[in-house]
C-alpha cells in the first residue's frame, strides 16, 4: 500500500540502489491482487484481506531499513523524514479523493453522502481508520456505499510512521541501542493486546487500531535488524517457499468470519517475514526461485503501482455497482478491475512519480502536505452540502427507511444479540412471541432469522404455538466445529440444542443470511440438522430471502416514476443456486425446507413496493411491511 516503492526497475541496472530488493516489490504484487480478488467477491480469495497485512510486514521493513541507513550516516531529521512520507503518500491520495468525490456528488443521495463525506474528512487527515471504528455498528456495517473504506489501512500506517523515526529515536537514545530485544518486546507486548482483546470480543478496536496492529510492523522492523548469515541456497528456497504457502494458505483458506487479525494473522505476516527474511536482492549468488519469480517485470511492475492499485480499486468497485443499480457480472468485474490497473497507473506514472522527484525544502513540503490535507478536508464538507441540494428536489431519494424502528422490532441487543455479546444477555421470557398453548418453537439464527420477528408478532407466533427468537447478528446458525464465527457467536451457537431441550421446544427454525457466508456454508448447516435431530426435535430449513446488492428504494428511485407505489425487481441467480443446495441438504438430513425467495417471487421477480410501503430496509433485511408480508407468505401453514 504507502511502503516506499523502490524508484529502480526491477532488474539491477547501473543505476539501481545497492541491495535492492525487487522481491519485496513484488511481495506488494502479492498482497494488492488478493486484495483486489477478495474485494472483487471472488469466493476462492475468501481471506484476500489478508494481504493488507504482509503490507504492514513490508511498511515495516522497508521505513525500517530507511530510518537506520539514515541514522548510521548521521543524516536523519524528523522534519525531513515526515517531508518525505508526505510527498509520497498524499499525492495520490488527494488525487484518489477529490475523484472519488466528484463522481459520487452526481449519483450518491444525502443517506449516503454525508457519511461518505465524514470519511473523506477523516481519510483526508489519517485518521479514517479511528473514523469507522467508532461510527461502526450493525446497520453502518451493511451500508453498500462506503467506498472509502479501505483507507483505515492507511491511517493504520501513518499513525505508526508518526510514531516509529520517535520510538527509534528514544531507543537510540536512552537504551544504547538496543534495538532488536527493545522492539521484540514491543512486538509481543501488541500481539498480547491483540490477543487479550479478541478474546474478550472487541473485534472493531482490534481491527482497527494502531497498538493492536503495531506488531505486524514491528515485525517487518525485526527482520530489518536482525543478521543474515549465508545460508545455503536450499534453505533459503524452502523457507521462501514455506512464506509464499502461508500468505497463500491464509488468502484461500480464510473467510470474513475469521476472528481476525488474532492467531490468524501470524500466517499471513511470519509469510511475508519469511518471504523477506530468506529472499535475497536479484544479481547476488544462490537467489532462491521464489524470489527470481517475485523479480519477474510484470510482477515487479504490479508491486510498483501496487499503492496507486490500492488506492483506485475500492471506489471503482463500489461506485460501478451503484452507477449500474445491480451487481456487476463476472465480465463486467474483470473489466472493472482493469480500469483500477489503468487508473493505478495514470495515477503512477504522473502524480506519484513526478512528485518524488520534485526536490522542494523541507519546509515547503510540510507546509504544502498540510494544505493539502485540510483543504481536502474542507471540500468533503462543502461537498456534503452541495449534495443535498443537488438531491432536495428528488424526493424518491428521501424515502429512508427507518432503521431505528426495525432494529426495536428485532429487539437488538436482547433477543438478536451483538456480537459483542454473551450469550447469557439473552432471557426467553423476553423472546417469546405469542402465547398460544402449542409447544413452543424456537427461531434460530442471525439477523435474517429476526427479520421476519415484526410479521411473526402480528401473527401471533405461528399455528396457536409461541415462537422464542433466540438470534445474533452475523452469526451463521451453524453447529459444526469448523463452523465461522467470533468467540461469541461459537458460544452463543453451541447453547442451541441445550436450551431447545430446556424450554421445552420440539420444532426448530433456522434461518439465516446463507450467501453472506460463502457456498461452504451450506454443508456446514448439515451439523445443525443432524445435532437437533439427534435430540429428538424437529427443524425445519429457511433459505437465502432475496437479497439486492443495492437497497431497492435508491434503485426505484432511479427507475421508477417518484409517485410509483408498485414495484418489483428480479431475483438473484445467486439466491436461487444458494437455496437449491440448502433443498438438497434439508432433504438428505429429513429436514422440511422453505424457500422464501421462491415464495416471495414465484415468477421470479421479487416486490419490493406495494401500496407505497418499501419491504426491504437495505440489501437484504426487510422493513416492517417487507415482514409482514414475507412471514405471512413463508411460515403461514407451511410448518408441520
Amino acid at each position: 500500500m504507502s511502503a516506499d516503492a523502490p524508484r529502480n526497475p526491477a532488474r539491477q541496472d547501473p543505476g539501481a540502489k545497492p541491495g535492492y530488493r525487487a522481491d519485496v516489490d513484488g511481495l506488494r504484487a502479492v498482497a494488492v491482487v488478493a486484495v483486489l480478488c477478495f474485494h472483487a467477491g471472488w469466493s476462492r480469495f475468501s481471506g484476500g484481506f489478508a494481504g493488507v497485512d504482509v503490507f504492514f510486514v513490508i511498511s515495516g521493513f522497508v521505513i525500517a531499513l530507511s530510518l537506520f541507513r539514515d541514522l548510521d550516516a548521521g543524516r536523519f531529521s524528523l522534519s525531513g523524514f515526515f517531508a518525505r512520507r508526505a510527498r509520497r503518500i498524499l499525492p495520490a491520495l488527494t488525487v484518489v479523493l477529490l475523484g472519488t468525490l466528484l463522481v459520487s456528488l452526481a449519483i450518491v443521495p444525502p443517506v449516503y453522502f454525508q457519511p461518505f463525506a465524514d470519511s473523506l474528512i477523516a481519510a483526508s487527515l489519517f485518521v479514517s481508520n479511528l473514523h469507522f471504528w467508532q461510527t461502526s455498528s450493525y446497520f453502518n456495517n451493511d451500508m453498500p456505499f462506503r467506498p472509502l473504506l479501505h483507507t483505515w489501512s492507511l491511517g493504520v500506517e501513518e499513525q505508526f510512521y508518526l510514531a516509529a523515526p520517535v520510538f527509534l529515536l528514544l531507543i537510540q537514545r536512552f537504551l544504547a541501542g538496543r534495538w532488536r530485544l527493545v522492539v521484540a518486546l514491543c512486538l509481543v507486548a501488541s500481539f498480547g493486546v491483540n490477543l487479550y482483546a479478541i478474546r474478550h470480543g472487541h473485534f472493531d478496536a482490534v481491527f482497527y487500531l494502531p497498538f493492536t496492529r503495531a506488531w505486524e510492523f514491528l515485525l517487518g522492523v525485526l527482520i530489518a535488524l536482525l543478521p543474515r548469515p549465508a545460508l545455503p541456497r536450499g534453505i533459503n528456497e524452502v523457507g521462501t517457499l514455506a512464506g509464499l504457502a502461508m500468505i497463500a494458505g491464509s488468502v484461500l483458506l480464510f473467510g470474513p468470519a475469521t476472528p481476525f487479525p488474532g492467531v490468524a494473522a501470524l500466517w499471513p505476516c511470519l509469510g511475508a517475514g519469511l518471504v523477506i527474511w530468506f529472499g535475497k536482492p536479484a544479481g547476488e549468488e544462490g537467489v532462491p526461485f521464489p524470489s527470481r519469480l517475485l523479480s519477474w517485470a510484470p510482477v515487479v511492475w504490479t508491486g510498483r503501482i501496487s499503492y496507486s492499485l490500492y488506492l483506485v480499486h475500492w471506489p471503482v468497485l463500489v461506485l460501478a455497482p451503484f452507477l449500474m443499480m445491480r451487481c456487476l457480472t463476472l465480465p463486467e468485474t474483470v473489466a472493472a478491475l482493469g480500469l483500477c490497473v489503468l487508473l493505478a497507473w495514470l495515477v503512477y506514472r504522473f502524480v506519484e512519480t513526478p512528485m518524488r522527484r520534485i526536490r522542494w525544502k523541507i519546509p515547503t513540503v510540510l507546509v504544502a502536505a498540510f494544505v493539502c490535507a485540510t483543504g481536502t478536508a474542507a471540500v468533503g464538507w462543502a461537498g456534503a452540502k452541495l449534495n443535498a441540494r443537488l438531491f432536495a428536489g428528488q424526493p424518491a431519494y428521501q424515502r429512508v427507511p427507518d432503521f431505528h424502528a426495525a432494529e426495536q422490532a428485532w429487539r437488538v441487543g436482547t433477543c438478536l444479540l451483538r456480537d459483542s455479546q454473551s450469550w447469557t444477555d439473552w432471557e426467553a421470557s423476553a423472546c417469546t412471541i405469542g402465547d398460544g398453548g402449542g409447544a413452543p418453537v424456537l427461531l434460530f439464527g442471525d439477523s435474517f432469522a429476526a427479520h421476519y420477528v415484526p410479521g411473526l408478532v402480528r401473527m401471533g407466533g405461528i399455528k396457536d404455538a409461541p415462537v422464542i427468537e433466540y438470534a445474533m447478528e452475523g452469526c451463521p446458525p451453524t453447529l459444526a466445529p469448523d463452523s465461522p464465527g467470533t468467540p461469541a457467536c461459537r458460544a452463543f451457537r453451541a447453547q442451541a440444542v441445550e436450551l431447545a431441550g430446556r424450554l421445552g421446544v420440539d420444532h426448530v427454525i433456522v434461518a439465516g443470511s446463507w450467501l453472506e457466508y460463502g457456498t461452504g456454508i451450506s454443508m456446514q448447516a448439515d451439523s445443525t440438522l443432524t445435532a437437533f435431530k439427534a435430540a429428538g426435535i424437529e427443524v425445519t430449513l429457511v433459505g437465502q430471502s432475496p437479497n439486492f446488492h443495492i437497497p431497492p428504494y435508491m434503485i426505484l428511485a432511479r427507475t421508477v416514476p417518484p409517485e410509483a407505489q408498485q414495484a418489483s425487481l428480479p431475483l438473484s441467480a445467486e439466491a436461487r443456486a444458494m437455496n437449491a443446495r440448502l433443498a438438497r441438504l434439508a432433504t438428505q438430513n429429513g429436514a422440511a425446507f422453505l424457500d422464501p425467495a421462491a415464495l416471495l417471487c414465484p415468477d421470479g421477480t421479487c416486490p419490493v413496493r406495494r401500496a407505497g410501503e418499501d419491504f426491504y430496509l437495505d440489501y437484504g433485511h426487510f422493513t416492517q411491511a417487507g415482514s409482514t408480508e414475507a412471514a405471512s407468505a413463508v411460515f403461514t401453514d407451511r410448518i408441520p
